[in-house]
């Protein structure tokens, strides 16, 4: 299942809004505030009724901060999320105001749920009948996936999980490594015991195949995931250097992506999964947590990572390395190629990896005739023509400087003299933002003889 369309009625900072989506790509980008986490937040929301639908998985509610709030200070009658699937499923869910006549009669006609639990009833009733069927899995990373829990020991650890507790709390836009954690832990132990009983390691459940499959492609540098005492993940980690000519001893360039033909040597360092790097330790615990919960889900499945489902990430870019940025959406689609994934980003390096049809500006709602940005544009490009940014081949410092310049020589040629008070006041801003040119002293000379001139001008 995959999210075609989502209509928003007075939901948070927006009053109507609909969205398309591509089915394997969408990548979300505005200015801050323009509602990016906002919309993810109300994809999770719409996808929550098919996990409550579920025996035994929670999903998501509304919340009264939900509702808009009109310009006069007041809430209005209801807010509403509207949703299309690609295979034709149209389901919406409505919160009112209030329970009073006034407000039931403001409220237009809803779809309902029927449509959805009918499709979700077909899950549930193969699972019951005992019949094959693939369960697709929804889940949303929020910006603090960075920081989760990692337990201390295997206290209370569950060792069995249903199919349908793959999607138990995946909504929420937390991390939950911890569940991560205690199902890895069953799975490594049941094939411990298989490999005993048969007397060999080349014994390899599934769903830990998968695991390990998932890392292997997209970060091959990791490898050979396990359980460590008393509770906690490790993995090898070969961390591949340059060493230069000139100082091969001190210096070295880590490099985030193996491909690197300039790579000369590389080591193995046995490292918990907390001891990573942010960008590491946050990328491989959501790549495990995906390829896990497809696994969980589809247990029977002779290939767990090409099952369907929605991914949802908020601020994808988050301590990425700009190298690997560039690279990261193409590596993931391709390690889940029937997933849908749904991203924002701020980064012009990930959006260079943007095919046409997958950007969705939400200041502008530009949504069908996106180009191939990769093809067409440099990351200056995409950071001026994409995302409203002046000049950024300069620095910020040197843009302000040309802006003052810019304030101070209007107000001279409009008959100002130095003795006016804005005039003098940019004066004195643009001696502030000469020392910082000190290493450019042709740039600060005719600067300075350009202020000259026009002093003299004006007197």
């Amino acid at each position: 299942m995959k999210i075609a369309k989502i209509t928003l009625n007075n939901f948070r900072c927006f009053e109507n809004m609909e969205v398309k989506f591509h089915p394997r790509l969408t990548i979300l980008i505005a200015r801050n505030g323009a509602g990016k986490s906002t919309l993810l937040d109300a994809i999770a929301l719409g996808l929550g009724p098919f996990l409550t639908r579920l025996p035994g998985v929670s999903g998501l509610s509304f919340k009264k901060t939900d509702f808009r709030i009109k310009p006069d200070g007041k809430q209005p009658a209801y807010m509403r999320i509207k949703c299309e699937s690609f295979s034709g499923v149209v389901w919406d869910r409505t919160e009112k105001r209030d329970k009073s006549k006034k407000t039931l009669n403001a409220i237009p006609p809803a779809v309902g749920l029927k449509a959805l639990n009918k499709h979700v009833d077909t899950f549930i009733n193969a699972h019951n009948d005992g019949e094959h069927y693939t369960l697709p899995v929804f889940i949303y990373y929020g910006t603090g996936r960075g920081v989760f829990d990692v337990p201390m020991r295997k206290r209370d650890f569950k060792s069995t999980f249903t199919r349908f507790e793959a999607l138990d709390g995946a909504l929420e836009s937390r991390t939950n490594f911890r569940r991560f954690v205690q199902y890895f832990y069953g799975l490594e132990e049941r094939e411990n015991r298989l490999q005993k009983e048969q007397r060999s390691f080349d014994i390899e459940l599934p769903e830990l195949s998968a695991i390990r499959l998932a890392i292997k492609r997209l970060m091959p540098q990791f490898s050979n995931i396990r359980s460590v005492e008393p509770a906690g993940i490790m993995v090898d980690w070969e961390k591949q250097y340059v060493a230069h000519d000139s100082d091969a001893d001190s210096q070295i360039k880590l490099t985030p992506l193996p491909e690197s033909s300039n790579i000369k040597k590389s080591e193995i360092h046995q490292l918990k999964i907390e001891q990573l790097s942010d960008g590491y330790r946050t990328t491989l615990a959501m790549v495990m947590d995906i390829a896990a919960r497809l696994a969980e889900a589809n247990p029977f499945s002779s290939d767990p990572l090409a099952c369907e489902g929605i991914i949802l990430i908020d601020e994808v870019d988050l301590h990425l390395h700009p190298e690997w940025q560039r690279e990261f959406m193409p590596r993931l689609v391709d390690v889940f190629p029937n997933l849908q994934f749904i991203v924002s980003t701020h980064s012009p390096f990930i959006l260079q990896s943007v095919k046409e049809g997958e950007l969705i500006d939400l200041d502008q709602l530009n949504v069908n005739h996106t180009p191939d940005l990769g093809k067409e544009m440099s990351v200056e490009d995409i950071a001026q023509e994409w995302m409203g940014m002046d000049n950024v081949q300069r620095s910020a410092l040197f843009n302000r400087q040309v802006e003052a310049a810019r304030r101070y020589y209007a107000l001279l040629n409009s008959g100002k003299s130095e003795d006016d008070p804005q005039v003098a006041a940019l004066s004195e801003e643009l001696d502030r933002l000469e020392t910082y040119f000190g290493d450019n002293p042709v740039y600060v000379a005719l600067l300075r003889a350009e202020r000259r001139k026009k002093t003299q001008e004006a007197k």
